[in-house]
């Protein structure tokens, strides 16, 4: 049916829409596909179990809400990073090895907190270093 088309990569796109409490997908075509049928089949039925389930638990949905300041340090620290990547190339292997172990560190750190856009950044820092 096509590229980023099955019900597994369909259903992967509507999760992330479905992330944000005003998310909405919207689907254009001349003809509703058999993956298009099967990932709204699939999405509708996770909807009904999520709404009792949040009904049954007494729960309002509400999107993730970050300080400003808090974003903004994130950007000042991959700022740092990116400034130090002039001074790459000239770094010997082992002290890059140790760079990239730390960036890591702190990718996975992202990661746990939630902080995906800062995750990436820093885990295509490391892809760079290693292409060095």
């Amino acid at each position: 049916e096509g590229f980023l088309r099955s019900t597994t990569s369909l259903i992967q796109t509507m999760g992330r829409a479905a992330r944000n409490v005003n998310g909405k997908v919207l689907l254009f075509c001349k003809k509703i596909t058999k993956s298009m049928q099967e990932a709204m089949d699939t999405t509708n039925e996770r909807r009904k179990l999520q709404m009792a389930y949040n009904k049954k638990y007494n729960i309002t949905p509400t999107s993730v809400k970050r300080h400003i300041e808090e974003s903004l340090k994130n950007e000042e620290d991959l700022g740092e990073i990116y400034r130090k990547g002039k001074k790459l190339e000239k770094m010997p292997a082992s002290e890059r090895a140790k760079l990239v172990k730390e960036l890591r560190k702190q990718m996975l750190e992202a990661a746990k907190a939630l902080e995906f856009e800062k995750a990436a950044a820093i885990r295509d820092e490391i892809n760079k270093l290693r292409d060095l």
